[in-house]
Protein backbone atom coordinates (compact mmCIF):
# COMPACT_ATOMS: atom_id res chain seq x y z
CA UNK A 1 0.00 0.00 0.00
CA UNK A 2 1.42 3.45 -1.00
CA UNK A 3 2.17 6.36 1.21
CA UNK A 4 -0.63 8.97 1.58
CA UNK A 5 0.46 12.51 1.64
CA UNK A 6 -0.83 13.49 4.75
CA UNK A 7 0.11 17.43 5.54
CA UNK A 8 1.53 18.67 8.40
CA UNK A 9 -0.45 21.72 8.18
CA UNK A 10 0.80 22.85 11.85
CA UNK A 11 4.13 22.59 10.98
CA UNK A 12 6.98 25.73 10.46
CA UNK A 13 9.97 26.31 10.47
CA UNK A 14 10.66 22.35 11.61
CA UNK A 15 8.55 22.20 14.58
CA UNK A 16 5.64 19.89 13.80
CA UNK A 17 3.04 21.96 16.02
CA UNK A 18 4.58 25.46 16.14
CA UNK A 19 0.73 26.76 14.17
CA UNK A 20 -1.45 24.99 17.15
CA UNK A 21 -2.58 26.92 20.12
CA UNK A 22 -0.14 27.13 22.95
CA UNK A 23 -3.15 27.14 24.76
CA UNK A 24 -6.62 25.39 24.90
CA UNK A 25 -9.18 27.59 26.65
CA UNK A 26 -12.76 27.75 27.06
CA UNK A 27 -15.51 30.65 27.59
CA UNK A 28 -16.17 29.43 31.07
CA UNK A 29 -14.35 31.36 33.97
CA UNK A 30 -14.70 29.05 37.11
CA UNK A 31 -15.31 30.70 40.72
CA UNK A 32 -14.90 28.81 44.14
CA UNK A 33 -17.96 28.42 45.79
CA UNK A 34 -18.62 30.97 48.07
CA UNK A 35 -20.21 31.34 51.82
CA UNK A 36 -24.08 30.89 51.65
CA UNK A 37 -25.27 34.66 53.12
CA UNK A 38 -28.05 34.00 55.90
CA UNK A 39 -29.37 37.59 56.94
CA UNK A 40 -28.49 39.59 54.23
CA UNK A 41 -31.71 37.29 52.47
CA UNK A 42 -33.98 37.64 55.56
CA UNK A 43 -34.74 41.65 55.21
CA UNK A 44 -34.46 41.23 51.40
CA UNK A 45 -31.84 44.11 50.37
CA UNK A 46 -30.41 41.76 47.80
CA UNK A 47 -33.48 41.79 45.48
CA UNK A 48 -32.85 42.82 42.20
CA UNK A 49 -28.57 42.23 42.87
CA UNK A 50 -27.46 39.27 40.78
CA UNK A 51 -25.72 36.89 43.92
CA UNK A 52 -25.06 33.30 42.13
CA UNK A 53 -24.78 30.87 44.77
CA UNK A 54 -26.47 32.37 47.87
CA UNK A 55 -29.81 31.24 48.36
CA UNK A 56 -29.86 27.63 47.78
CA UNK A 57 -33.98 27.35 48.13
CA UNK A 58 -34.52 27.15 52.21
CA UNK A 59 -36.56 29.02 54.50
CA UNK A 60 -35.01 32.83 54.88
CA UNK A 61 -35.20 32.93 58.58
CA UNK A 62 -37.12 36.04 59.61
CA UNK A 63 -35.51 37.40 62.24
CA UNK A 64 -33.87 40.93 61.11
CA UNK A 65 -36.05 44.19 60.74
CA UNK A 66 -35.27 46.61 58.17
CA UNK A 67 -35.99 50.33 58.02
CA UNK A 68 -35.91 52.46 54.88
CA UNK A 69 -35.65 56.54 55.90
CA UNK A 70 -35.53 58.73 53.15
CA UNK A 71 -34.18 61.88 55.52
CA UNK A 72 -32.19 62.26 58.58
CA UNK A 73 -29.62 59.72 59.43
CA UNK A 74 -31.03 57.47 62.03
CA UNK A 75 -33.97 55.71 62.73
CA UNK A 76 -36.14 55.89 66.58
CA UNK A 77 -37.18 52.68 67.82
CA UNK A 78 -39.54 52.67 71.13
CA UNK A 79 -39.66 50.39 74.05
CA UNK A 80 -42.52 50.08 76.37
CA UNK A 81 -41.58 48.29 79.97
CA UNK A 82 -43.02 45.72 81.90
CA UNK A 83 -46.40 45.60 82.90
CA UNK A 84 -47.38 46.24 86.96
CA UNK A 85 -49.45 44.23 88.72
CA UNK A 86 -53.14 45.11 89.21
CA UNK A 87 -54.28 46.24 92.87
CA UNK A 88 -57.11 45.71 94.93
CA UNK A 89 -59.33 48.34 95.42
CA UNK A 90 -61.71 50.06 97.72
CA UNK A 91 -65.13 51.93 96.33
CA UNK A 92 -64.50 55.37 97.14
CA UNK A 93 -60.92 55.93 96.82
CA UNK A 94 -59.44 57.66 93.83
CA UNK A 95 -57.60 56.19 91.27
CA UNK A 96 -54.25 57.76 90.48
CA UNK A 97 -52.45 55.65 87.52
CA UNK A 98 -49.92 53.07 87.92
CA UNK A 99 -46.71 53.80 86.81
CA UNK A 100 -45.38 52.52 83.56
CA UNK A 101 -42.14 53.63 81.08
CA UNK A 102 -40.83 53.90 77.79
CA UNK A 103 -37.47 53.98 76.22
CA UNK A 104 -35.66 54.75 73.09
CA UNK A 105 -33.24 53.42 71.00
CA UNK A 106 -31.43 54.08 67.69
CA UNK A 107 -29.95 53.35 64.83
CA UNK A 108 -27.32 55.47 62.74
CA UNK A 109 -26.59 54.91 59.19
CA UNK A 110 -22.76 54.46 58.74
CA UNK A 111 -20.60 55.46 55.74
CA UNK A 112 -21.74 53.59 52.32
CA UNK A 113 -20.75 50.54 51.61
CA UNK A 114 -19.27 49.89 48.22
CA UNK A 115 -17.74 47.06 46.87
CA UNK A 116 -16.44 48.54 43.05
CA UNK A 117 -14.13 47.21 40.57
CA UNK A 118 -12.19 48.47 37.54
CA UNK A 119 -11.47 46.24 33.88
CA UNK A 120 -8.78 47.91 31.45
CA UNK A 121 -10.27 48.60 28.13
CA UNK A 122 -7.67 46.67 26.02
CA UNK A 123 -7.75 43.30 28.29
CA UNK A 124 -11.70 43.16 28.15
CA UNK A 125 -11.25 43.82 23.84
CA UNK A 126 -8.28 40.89 23.53
CA UNK A 127 -9.83 38.54 26.06
CA UNK A 128 -11.50 35.51 25.39
CA UNK A 129 -13.76 34.94 27.56
CA UNK A 130 -16.67 36.98 29.04
CA UNK A 131 -14.91 38.99 32.49
CA UNK A 132 -17.35 41.35 32.98
CA UNK A 133 -20.05 38.55 33.96
CA UNK A 134 -17.51 37.70 36.41
CA UNK A 135 -17.18 41.10 37.44
CA UNK A 136 -20.68 42.15 37.80
CA UNK A 137 -21.32 39.07 40.02
CA UNK A 138 -18.53 39.87 42.15
CA UNK A 139 -19.20 42.79 42.88
CA UNK A 140 -22.83 42.01 44.00
CA UNK A 141 -21.83 38.86 46.01
CA UNK A 142 -18.87 40.90 48.38
CA UNK A 143 -21.78 43.09 49.38
CA UNK A 144 -23.80 40.75 50.63
CA UNK A 145 -21.55 38.74 52.32
CA UNK A 146 -19.79 41.06 53.83
CA UNK A 147 -23.44 42.16 55.18
CA UNK A 148 -24.45 39.01 56.47
CA UNK A 149 -20.88 38.66 58.42
CA UNK A 150 -21.55 42.45 60.19
CA UNK A 151 -25.16 41.35 61.14
CA UNK A 152 -24.02 38.12 62.82
CA UNK A 153 -21.61 40.56 65.09
CA UNK A 154 -24.32 42.58 65.72
CA UNK A 155 -26.37 39.37 66.64
CA UNK A 156 -23.78 37.88 68.78
CA UNK A 157 -23.44 41.59 71.01
CA UNK A 158 -27.28 41.52 71.19
CA UNK A 159 -26.87 38.26 72.90
CA UNK A 160 -23.91 40.06 74.96
CA UNK A 161 -26.39 42.65 76.06
CA UNK A 162 -27.42 43.46 79.32
CA UNK A 163 -30.94 44.32 80.86
CA UNK A 164 -32.21 47.69 80.95
CA UNK A 165 -34.20 48.94 84.04
CA UNK A 166 -36.27 52.28 84.14
CA UNK A 167 -37.97 54.01 87.07
CA UNK A 168 -37.87 50.74 89.12
CA UNK A 169 -39.02 48.89 85.90
CA UNK A 170 -37.82 46.41 83.44
CA UNK A 171 -37.65 47.81 80.04
CA UNK A 172 -36.51 44.42 78.24
CA UNK A 173 -33.99 41.55 79.76
CA UNK A 174 -30.55 40.67 78.93
CA UNK A 175 -29.31 38.62 75.83
CA UNK A 176 -29.07 34.83 76.55
CA UNK A 177 -26.04 33.19 77.16
CA UNK A 178 -24.75 29.69 77.40
CA UNK A 179 -20.98 29.10 78.20
CA UNK A 180 -19.19 25.86 78.18
CA UNK A 181 -15.47 26.24 79.60
CA UNK A 182 -13.07 24.24 78.26
CA UNK A 183 -9.44 25.02 78.33
CA UNK A 184 -8.97 22.66 75.19
CA UNK A 185 -11.19 25.05 73.11
CA UNK A 186 -14.52 24.49 71.32
CA UNK A 187 -13.68 21.43 68.44
CA UNK A 188 -10.85 18.77 68.29
CA UNK A 189 -10.24 15.56 69.78
CA UNK A 190 -10.20 16.95 73.36
CA UNK A 191 -12.40 20.21 73.10
CA UNK A 192 -15.70 20.94 74.35
CA UNK A 193 -17.41 19.43 71.64
CA UNK A 194 -15.22 16.68 70.01
CA UNK A 195 -16.62 14.56 66.85
CA UNK A 196 -17.55 11.28 69.34
CA UNK A 197 -21.46 10.97 71.25
CA UNK A 198 -19.86 13.10 74.15
CA UNK A 199 -19.16 16.59 72.40
CA UNK A 200 -22.57 16.15 70.46
CA UNK A 201 -24.30 15.19 73.81
CA UNK A 202 -22.32 18.17 74.93
CA UNK A 203 -23.86 20.55 72.52
CA UNK A 204 -27.19 19.27 72.40
CA UNK A 205 -27.25 20.22 75.95
CA UNK A 206 -26.06 23.75 75.65
CA UNK A 207 -28.62 24.13 72.94
CA UNK A 208 -31.59 23.05 75.10
CA UNK A 209 -30.27 24.97 77.93
CA UNK A 210 -30.76 28.02 75.43
CA UNK A 211 -33.55 27.63 74.74
CA UNK A 212 -34.97 27.40 78.31
CA UNK A 213 -33.51 30.34 78.84
CA UNK A 214 -36.07 32.18 76.06
CA UNK A 215 -38.74 30.10 77.24
CA UNK A 216 -37.73 32.26 80.56
CA UNK A 217 -38.07 35.48 78.58
CA UNK A 218 -41.34 34.04 76.87
CA UNK A 219 -39.72 34.37 73.43
CA UNK A 220 -42.33 32.97 71.09
CA UNK A 221 -41.87 29.41 70.00
CA UNK A 222 -42.37 27.13 67.16
CA UNK A 223 -39.39 26.95 64.10
CA UNK A 224 -40.03 29.60 61.64
CA UNK A 225 -39.80 31.97 65.40
CA UNK A 226 -36.64 30.56 66.57
CA UNK A 227 -33.59 29.82 64.45
CA UNK A 228 -30.44 28.68 65.34
CA UNK A 229 -26.91 29.53 63.01
CA UNK A 230 -24.26 27.02 63.96
CA UNK A 231 -20.82 26.37 62.53
CA UNK A 232 -20.08 23.69 59.93
CA UNK A 233 -17.79 21.91 63.21
CA UNK A 234 -20.99 21.97 65.16
CA UNK A 235 -23.20 20.16 62.51
CA UNK A 236 -20.74 17.36 62.10
CA UNK A 237 -20.41 17.14 65.96
CA UNK A 238 -24.15 16.71 66.33
CA UNK A 239 -23.82 13.47 63.73
CA UNK A 240 -22.09 11.42 66.40
CA UNK A 241 -25.36 12.59 69.09
CA UNK A 242 -26.08 9.49 70.92
CA UNK A 243 -29.62 9.99 71.60
CA UNK A 244 -30.90 9.43 67.97
CA UNK A 245 -34.52 10.74 68.96
CA UNK A 246 -33.28 14.02 66.78
CA UNK A 247 -33.49 11.90 63.52
CA UNK A 248 -36.29 9.20 64.28
CA UNK A 249 -39.12 9.88 62.43
CA UNK A 250 -41.08 7.95 65.17
CA UNK A 251 -40.68 10.51 67.61
CA UNK A 252 -40.55 13.90 65.00
CA UNK A 253 -42.28 15.11 61.88
CA UNK A 254 -39.44 17.18 61.13
CA UNK A 255 -36.57 16.54 58.45
CA UNK A 256 -33.98 15.61 60.18
CA UNK A 257 -31.81 12.68 57.96
CA UNK A 258 -28.30 12.21 59.18
CA UNK A 259 -27.35 9.93 55.84
CA UNK A 260 -28.00 13.35 54.44
CA UNK A 261 -26.42 15.42 57.04
CA UNK A 262 -29.47 17.09 57.25
CA UNK A 263 -30.46 18.84 61.18
CA UNK A 264 -33.55 21.26 60.41
CA UNK A 265 -35.02 21.33 63.96
CA UNK A 266 -33.20 21.01 66.93
CA UNK A 267 -34.53 21.62 70.41
CA UNK A 268 -37.37 23.81 68.66
CA UNK A 269 -34.89 26.02 66.44
CA UNK A 270 -34.67 25.75 63.17
CA UNK A 271 -30.71 25.20 62.21
CA UNK A 272 -29.16 27.00 59.44
CA UNK A 273 -25.42 26.49 58.66
CA UNK A 274 -23.14 28.91 58.20
CA UNK A 275 -19.41 29.69 57.75
CA UNK A 276 -19.97 33.58 58.99
CA UNK A 277 -19.96 33.17 62.83
CA UNK A 278 -16.23 34.46 63.56
CA UNK A 279 -13.87 32.62 65.58
CA UNK A 280 -11.41 35.17 66.28
CA UNK A 281 -11.96 39.01 67.42
CA UNK A 282 -12.80 41.47 65.56
CA UNK A 283 -11.14 44.92 66.47
CA UNK A 284 -11.75 47.32 62.75
CA UNK A 285 -14.04 49.42 61.82
CA UNK A 286 -17.31 50.99 63.84
CA UNK A 287 -17.45 49.15 67.51
CA UNK A 288 -20.91 47.93 66.67
CA UNK A 289 -19.23 45.57 64.25
CA UNK A 290 -16.70 44.84 66.64
CA UNK A 291 -16.29 41.62 69.04
CA UNK A 292 -14.20 40.10 71.79
CA UNK A 293 -14.38 36.63 70.35
CA UNK A 294 -11.29 34.63 71.26
CA UNK A 295 -11.07 32.00 73.01
CA UNK A 296 -8.07 33.15 75.91
CA UNK A 297 -10.22 34.22 78.57
CA UNK A 298 -10.27 37.84 77.78
CA UNK A 299 -12.97 38.01 76.00
CA UNK A 300 -16.93 36.44 75.64
CA UNK A 301 -15.20 33.18 74.02
CA UNK A 302 -15.96 31.73 70.94
CA UNK A 303 -19.14 31.40 69.51
CA UNK A 304 -20.37 28.00 68.28
CA UNK A 305 -23.89 28.99 67.41
CA UNK A 306 -26.18 32.41 67.71
CA UNK A 307 -29.80 32.43 68.15
CA UNK A 308 -32.15 35.00 66.34
CA UNK A 309 -35.89 34.76 67.18
CA UNK A 310 -38.80 36.78 67.21
CA UNK A 311 -38.92 38.93 64.32
CA UNK A 312 -42.09 37.15 63.36
CA UNK A 313 -43.66 38.23 65.95
CA UNK A 314 -42.75 41.83 65.88
CA UNK A 315 -39.72 42.26 68.12
CA UNK A 316 -36.39 41.32 66.38
CA UNK A 317 -33.39 40.95 68.04
CA UNK A 318 -31.38 42.84 65.87
CA UNK A 319 -32.21 45.36 62.46
CA UNK A 320 -30.48 48.24 60.06
CA UNK A 321 -31.83 51.17 58.52
CA UNK A 322 -30.97 52.00 55.14
CA UNK A 323 -31.28 54.50 52.48
CA UNK A 324 -32.47 53.57 49.06
CA UNK A 325 -31.59 50.46 49.02
CA UNK A 326 -28.85 48.15 47.04
CA UNK A 327 -27.78 50.49 44.05
CA UNK A 328 -25.48 49.16 41.22
CA UNK A 329 -23.88 50.99 38.67
CA UNK A 330 -21.14 50.12 35.06
CA UNK A 331 -20.14 52.82 32.80
CA UNK A 332 -17.84 52.76 30.07
CA UNK A 333 -14.79 55.99 31.21
CA UNK A 334 -13.01 56.89 27.99
CA UNK A 335 -11.02 59.29 30.15
CA UNK A 336 -9.06 56.41 31.93
CA UNK A 337 -10.44 53.76 29.23
CA UNK A 338 -11.81 51.33 31.86
CA UNK A 339 -14.84 49.88 32.74
CA UNK A 340 -15.81 50.92 36.20
CA UNK A 341 -18.26 48.83 38.54
CA UNK A 342 -19.87 49.07 41.79
CA UNK A 343 -22.35 48.25 43.87
CA UNK A 344 -23.26 49.81 47.40
CA UNK A 345 -25.41 50.52 49.69
CA UNK A 346 -25.98 53.61 52.54
CA UNK A 347 -26.93 51.78 55.50
CA UNK A 348 -26.31 51.06 59.45
CA UNK A 349 -27.37 48.37 62.17
CA UNK A 350 -28.15 48.04 65.41
CA UNK A 351 -29.19 45.84 68.58
CA UNK A 352 -33.35 46.17 69.41
CA UNK A 353 -34.55 43.43 71.78
CA UNK A 354 -31.48 41.66 72.83
CA UNK A 355 -33.45 38.81 74.89
CA UNK A 356 -34.43 37.39 71.05
CA UNK A 357 -31.26 37.03 70.51
CA UNK A 358 -28.79 34.00 72.21
CA UNK A 359 -25.01 32.71 72.05
CA UNK A 360 -23.65 29.71 72.80
CA UNK A 361 -19.68 30.12 73.67
CA UNK A 362 -16.78 28.77 75.02
CA UNK A 363 -14.13 30.07 76.93
CA UNK A 364 -10.96 29.45 78.45
CA UNK A 365 -12.00 30.16 81.92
Amino acid sequence: MADSNAVRFLAKSGVDAELALEQMFQDMVMVSFRAHTILWNSVNIGAGVSVPGINQGRPDPNVVASRSITEGFSHQFLHFGEDTDPVEHTPGTELLGQNYVLDEGNITVDDILVSHREVPLDQKMLSHFDIMQQVAASVGRSLAVYFDKKMIIVGLNAAYTAALNKDGLSVYPAGNVVERVDAQGAYGSTGAYPPTATGADNFRSDVAELASLMDIDNVPEGPMNRFLLITPQARRVLSFITNSAIFDRDLSRVPNSLNERAIGILEGFTVVMTNHIPNSSVTTGPSKYQIEAAFDGSGEGEPVALALCGAGEGNAAIGYVHAGGVQTHIEDDHRRNTTFVKAQILHGAGILSPYCAGVIHVDAS
